[in-house]
């Protein structure tokens, strides 16, 4: 599992997505990341989530995302993208939320870890922060004491699907969980919330998550292992220098 910084991870992302174009591929990639980072949906405005100053300080990578959703933190998860390249038959995106909420879920039972798929919304007349650690959405996978374990988002375009996920593997610091956002209210929230597979006395390896989603990732479709592509892997490179390490990108 190959890490990198924040803007090169989510450009490599877009590189496989774009590559689908001229080159169907369904791709599930595996990555980590190098330091610490928040990644934010297309449509959150980082300046108002987080103080960007203090989160520099303290070494914490900003990126928005191509997909949706909200702030994910990166560094103690186990982080995944599946690319699927557009067709006539195409697997719906509820469909595909649904089977992969499924599929980890059995990975989860493989190793010992009671999960399920969260089911339905909770009525409220707040609604929450946008924060995926606490804010479950249909088929996220959800821990026995009903906490976030795992979510997706995702992007369609002409090119292909993309849905960027994440496993909460281990806990941040406390004082990482304190820059997620300026809202003291969150950010008690989010200490009280939170949870991550390695609790309880766990100890489970990102290579044995890797080894059981794999065993049971079931969208129809057969993958192989494979490495970048030299056009994907330049255009990553181009994309991370030119969009998402700028701050055009990040906070305008």
């Amino acid at each position: 599992m190959k890490k990198n910084n924040a803007a090169m991870n989510m450009a490599i992302d877009e590189a496989i997505l774009r590559a689908q174009k001229e080159q169907p591929t369904p791709t599930l990639r595996f990555y980590g990341w190098t330091r610490p980072a928040f990644s934010f949906g297309y449509f959150q405005n980082i300046a108002e989530e987080v103080d960007i100053d203090a989160c520099r300080a303290d070494g914490i990578e900003l990126v928005k995302r191509m997909t949706g959703g909200g702030t994910v933190v990166h560094g103690w998860e186990l982080t995944y993208t599946l690319i699927l390249p557009r067709s006539d038959g195409e697997i719906s995106v509820a469909s595909a939320y649904q089977r992969i909420g499924q599929s980890l879920t059995q990975a989860f039972q493989k190793l010992s870890i009671p999960a399920q798929c969260y089911a339905s919304c909770p009525d409220t007349s707040e609604p929450p922060p946008n924060i995926c650690l606490t804010n479950p959405a249909e088929h996220d996978v959800m821990s026995d004491q009903n906490k976030k374990l795992a979510g997706v988002s995702v992007r369609r375009n002409r090119y292909g699907i993309m849905f960027q996920g994440y496993v909460s593997l281990d806990m941040p610091s406390p004082e990482i969980l304190t820059r997620v956002s300026k809202d003291p209210v969150t950010q008690q929230m989010l200490h009280e919330k939170s949870t991550a597979i390695n609790t309880d006395g766990r100890s489970i390896t990102r290579n044995a998550l890797i080894q059981a989603i794999s065993e049971t990732f079931d969208l129809g479709i057969a993958f192989h292992l494979g490495k970048l592509s030299t056009v994907e892997r330049a255009q990553a490179k181009t994309l991370a220098e030119i969009k998402y390490a700028t701050s055009a990108w990040n906070f305008e």
